[in-house]
């Protein structure tokens, strides 16, 4: 159970009220957007730098799935993780490549590019300073707004992991799992 009561439409003031409809789906709103409510300015803060972030990293569908995902992955968030394989799936990510990122290092399943950027991924998630031959490999790929859109990406969704773990989000329904029910 999240250590945080979950806010409630109603105790939202009014002129915010909007950013909790517009996030509702089916009636429901997300356990993480109802932990966060709490807070419903900070709330719409965080969701403006994501949806910019979603639309402006520079990177696909796809490949932005791929990098949050191996975030969740490093950062053990269940939340994550369950929330980004049904986003992963719906942009067309097979349940093999979601798998494989556990271990992408061994798989074939990556392109170059990818393997490029979760090399990065791995190196900005243990450290804040990645080294020079990954960055520069990441920058052999990508031009620099993406560069920037890369980092910025993975350190919204390592701060939202450590969101989610330190109020004890859970899942709406029941876990995924991490190998998918393999």
């Amino acid at each position: 159970m999240a250590r945080l009561p979950f806010a409630l439409r109603s105790n939202i003031p009014q002129e915010l009220q909007y950013v909790w409809d517009k996030n509702t789906t089916q009636g429901v709103l997300p356990n993480i957007f109802r932990t966060m409510a709490n807070n419903p300015v900070v709330w719409r803060a965080y969701l403006r730098l994501g949806n910019g972030l979603w639309s402006e990293c520079g990177l696909d569908v796809q490949t932005r799935e791929l990098v949050i995902l191996r975030t969740a992955i490093l950062q053990h968030s269940a939340y994550e993780w369950h929330q980004h394989v049904s986003i992963g799936r719906r942009a067309g990510l097979s349940d093999g490549r979601i798998v494989a990122l556990h271990h992408w290092r061994a798989s074939d399943l990556y392109s170059e590019t990818e393997r490029a950027i979760l090399a990065y991924v791995d190196a900005l998630a243990a450290s804040d300073h990645p080294p020079t031959d990954l960055h520069e490999s990441l920058a052999a790929h990508f031009p620099p707004a993406t560069v920037v859109g890369i980092n910025l990406l993975v350190g919204y969704y390592l701060m939202t992991a450590k969101f989610l773990g330190a109020m004890e989000v859970e899942t709406e329904g029941p876990f995924v799992g991490w190998q998918l029910g393999a």
